[in-house]
């Protein structure tokens, strides 16, 4: 919940006339139409697609550099029937990376091994260790996923022990690129693929689609099944959500259609972990995947193994599905229990920072799980709303932390102002990854606030904002619009919920249910919605006299019909100027 009396509200305004030719080009209903303007559409064609996303509209993935050769690496593996080796990451969009293309070559009859690494064990990334082990049994071909793009040295190792590596990331490219016989990463600067924002699961597919293309090109498929790709849109739809890239352009229609194939749990794995979850399947959304199922995935890369995931998202059997399921839910209630323990006692030292003016906050412990270090940095985030690093070092003096930011705050190009006092780091402009000997943190945290005031041109730091789409009256959510809200959908990064502000209402039924919730109905002259706020209970007081409400639209169903209600995300008297900025479109 974001508390309206410490937040910014900021609403659109756009051309009325505008909105009203979107309205009758497309057919939709004028609210649709007032937000897909105000989202900063400007032509109907895009639009259009937007409304009605389609496979048919992807990128040819040959556009992406170095696709031909990645296929090519693929193709003669094939063909001289050699081992190869999928390498990934231990997070969700790892391991989704690892079972798309580990499943897809093994239908082709490949002789194709995964392998993930084990965090504390291994580290991120390639290792000398498992480099060394792969060329020892055979393999001759490594496919990083979600990896690979930051490891210079260990690739040049398997190409002297006789190795050859394609890698497939969608992380930071540093400087110098690796020895790999391709290198697929639309963040590449001589990359001419138009859309930046892919999570690797989503190059992974890409690479499918190309090579799927090639081989129809060599007849393969005259010999063995042709992989219809749309079946593997459940894994590409769990990475993309979990690894938070924006639901925009091919993201959107990943999630959108692989959301479908979720519900549809052809996958036994999918269906164990739903069941285990007690997630309606038929209602996945990307909240669920956020909220419910990701967080069990990532639960094994945090405090175990996680190629059990890859095991419960490529076997054919629910059986071994849901024992496999009850294990991640075990870890997962370990993960918690972790969290809450490391979380009592970073709070305290990042109040100290806080109090000390620190823009960044910089935290560092020595007994720290180093599994639960990203969920806690984010926890700080929440908490304080400044970019966050939380540090764990080890007994030989050597720290590993990671990273988290706010809107606005790109952490790589701080961390590179830090960069010759840090042994690694790389990551996303808003989540990142570092290690750093225990003696540099101190001069690390002077460092990073110096990047931050240079950042910021030494202003205060950027206020929590609540962006407001447009102004109603809740007789304009009706039927029609409620049906058409799903067509803006999927809602995550990039593709917020549309978010609408309610002047002067009046609260009735004002009561806290559950855990500190505040449940009301709202009326304001022209329709009653009733809403809810999370944890907003403390607003009750504020519901005594007329009130700006801005909430989000969400269907709830009761009695087994679904309906709209309010999602409260802020409250303020009628009388308080509102919103507080506008910005026009």
């Amino acid at each position: 919940m974001i508390n309206g009396t410490s937040t910014e509200w900021v609403i659109s305004r756009s051309e009325e006339a505008t909105e009203e030719d979107f309205a009758r080009a497309l057919g939709v209903h004028p609210l649709t139409a007032r937000i897909l303007v105000r989202r900063g559409f400007d032509d109907f064609d895009t639009a259009e697609k937007f409304l009605n996303p389609s496979l048919r509209d992807m990128t040819d993935p040959f556009l992406m550099k170095d696709m031909d050769a990645a296929v090519l690496e693929i193709l003669t593996a094939l063909d001289r029937g050699e081992g190869i080796l999928v390498y990934g990451d231990y997070d969700v969009d790892g391991v989704c990376s690892v079972s798309l293309l580990y499943e897809f070559l093994r239908r082709l009859g490949a002789r194709v091994e995964y392998f993930v690494p084990l965090r504390d064990q291994d580290g991120y990334g390639l290792n000398a260790g498992s480099v060394r082990r792969a060329a020892e049994a055979g393999q001759k071909l490594i496919v990083t996923t979600d990896c690979g793009v930051s490891n210079v040295e260990e690739i040049r190792l398997a190409n002297e022990l006789g190795m050859r590596v394609v890698v497939v990331d969608h992380h930071t490219v540093p400087d110098e690129l690796p020895p790999a016989a391709a290198i697929l990463n639309p963040h590449r600067p001589d990359c001419p693929f138009p859309f930046k924002e892919l999570a690797a699961v989503g190059v992974t597919f890409h690479l499918l689609v190309a090579l799927r293309a090639r081989l129809r090109e060599h007849g393969v498929f005259q010999h063995v099944p042709e992989p219809d790709l749309r079946e593997f849109l459940d894994l590409v739809a769990l990475g993309t959500v979990a690894d938070v890239v924006p639901l925009v352009d091919v993201n959107r229609t990943f999630v959108r259609l692989g959301l479908e194939v979720l519900g549809g749990r052809r996958r036994a794995g999918v269906s164990a972990l739903i069941d285990r979850a007690r997630v309606d399947g038929a209602r996945v959304t990307p909240q669920t995947i956020s909220f419910r199922l990701a967080p069990r995935l990532n639960a094994a890369g945090r405090m175990g193994d996680a190629s059990m995931c890859v095991q419960l998202l490529t076997t054919e059997s629910y059986a071994e599905a849901l024992k496999l399921a009850k294990k991640l839910e075990s870890l997962n209630d370990q993960r918690q229990e972790c969290e809450r323990e490391i979380l009592e006692k970073v709070l305290p030292l990042a109040q100290i920072e806080a109090d000390a003016g620190r823009r960044m906050l910089v935290v560092a412990g020595s007994t720290w799980h180093r599994g639960v270090l990203g969920i806690v940095a984010s926890r700080l985030v929440e908490h304080f709303h400044r970019p966050s690093v939380l540090i764990g070092i080890d007994e030989d003096g050597l720290g590993r932390g990671s990273v988290r930011s706010i809107d606005g705050i790109n952490v790589i190009e701080i961390l590179r102002s830090g960069a010759e006092l840090l042994e690694t780091f790389g990551g996303h402009v808003a989540a990142a990854g570092l290690t750093v000997r225990a003696e540099n943190v101190e001069a690390i945290r002077e460092r990073f606030d110096q990047a931050m005031i240079r950042s910021l041109n030494g202003s205060e730091m950027p206020p929590r904002r609540l962006r407001i789409d447009c102004e109603v009256e809740l007789a304009e959510l009706d039927q029609r619009f409620a049906t058409e809200l799903t067509r803006l959908g999927p809602f995550g990064s990039g593709n917020r919920e549309p978010v609408f502000l309610c002047r002067n209402s009046q609260a009735t039924r004002v009561r806290v249910v559950g855990q500190n919730h505040l449940k009301a109905r709202f009326r304001d002259g022209s329709a009653t919605l009733d809403g809810i706020g999370f944890s907003m209970a403390d607003e009750k007081p504020v519901l005594n006299s007329a009130v700006s409400v801005a909430f989000v639209p969400r269907f709830a169903n009761y009695r087994g019909q679904s309906r709209l209600e309010m999602h409260i995300r802020g409250l303020r008297p009628a009388k308080e100027t509102c919103p507080d900025r506008v910005e026009h479109v």
